[in-house]
């Protein structure tokens, strides 16, 4: 018996016994026998609280990188506020998890690929691409996950009400954007990402139509999907409108305002350089997420005009 599952065995004698396994759910690193109705649900990605925030569950445990306020009000909400931190989603506490008796856990394929078996050992896991992926993956990602927690009809229901949410978005944001070039980025004191069309805000902003300035390499790949920028390779995508969040105060861009290349970007010249909050547009994937996103583009093109 490894150390994990003795010390799940150990501090499990007070959680009720796990239900039935009923179905099989296929993931990013293969197919796993699920329960009929998991009531111990650990996530370890935030898009993972947003899809069970949107259909009203609770999970019991959350890597919330030991930061209980990064998980957002509008999360909060409706998922209440007793989760157990099981550290931060890089590296999540594998005994944490463990204490916690879960009979699901929804793992990141990017950060959690290498411990899938650990924690496959603890309960049923599967594996979703959250960090790597775009807007349009997670959307399809809540059907997999409305499965996987036994709500299959009600998080079909709310995908429906997203897209109707997002298509009134998009009828008032895409007539704003024709022509239009736009680029987010993220910055702290030490530097600057920015995020390219194939990750998840790159889609979104593609999504309501704004143009990229970002390149692919050659054959159409994009090397990175958040790439550290200096000001000269920021002044080569130059888009029309800049949206930065920034996790310091003062950042990295803050440094470059006197600078005369900075002051040349055609964003900065147009008064088009918009603050959004880094942590929802960087950090934050999902349905609720993206609608807060939507109603921050809506507001910057409203203060674009």
């Amino acid at each position: 018996m490894t150390l994990i599952r003795m010390l799940a065995a150990t501090l499990a004698f007070s959680i009720p016994a796990l239900p039935a396994y009923a179905g099989n759910i296929t993931h990013e690193l293969g197919t796993t026998k699920v329960p009929d109705s998991p009531q111990r649900i650990v996530v370890l990605e935030f898009s993972f609280i947003d899809a069970l925030a949107s259909v009203g569950v609770a999970p019991v445990g959350v890597a919330d990188d030991n930061k209980r306020d990064r998980v957002i009000p509008a999360y909060t909400d409706k998922i209440g506020n007793d989760w157990v931190s099981v550290g931060t989603r890089k590296a999540p506490s594998l005994e944490l998890i463990a204490s916690l008796a879960p009979d699901l856990i929804i793992a990141d394929k990017k950060r959690h690929a290498a411990a899938f078996d650990q924690l496959s050992e603890i309960a049923p896991t599967i594996v979703l691409d959250s960090l790597a992926g775009d807007y349009h993956a997670s959307v399809e990602q809540m059907a997999i996950i409305g499965d996987a927690i036994g709500k299959s009809d009600e998080m079909n229901a709310r995908v429906e009400a997203h897209k109707k949410t997002m298509a009134v978005y998009s009828a008032q944001i895409t007539p704003l954007t024709k022509g239009v070039s736009a680029q987010f980025g993220v910055t702290n004191a030490k530097g600057l990402w920015l995020h390219a069309p194939v990750s998840y805000n790159g889609s979104l902003l593609e999504m309501f139509g704004f143009d990229s300035n970002m390149m692919p390499k050659d054959g159409g790949v994009y090397e990175k999907i958040y790439v550290p920028t200096t000001l000269e390779q920021l002044s080569e995508v130059n888009p029309d409108i800049l949206i930065f969040g920034a996790y310091t105060d003062p950042s990295f861009v803050d440094g470059l305002a006197e600078d005369s290349l900075f002051k040349n970007l055609t964003a900065v010249q147009s008064g088009r350089v918009f603050n959004v909050t880094a942590h929802n547009w960087s950090r934050l994937r999902g349905m609720l997420a993206a609608e807060l996103t939507a109603k921050d583009i809506l507001d910057i093109m409203g203060q674009s005009e």
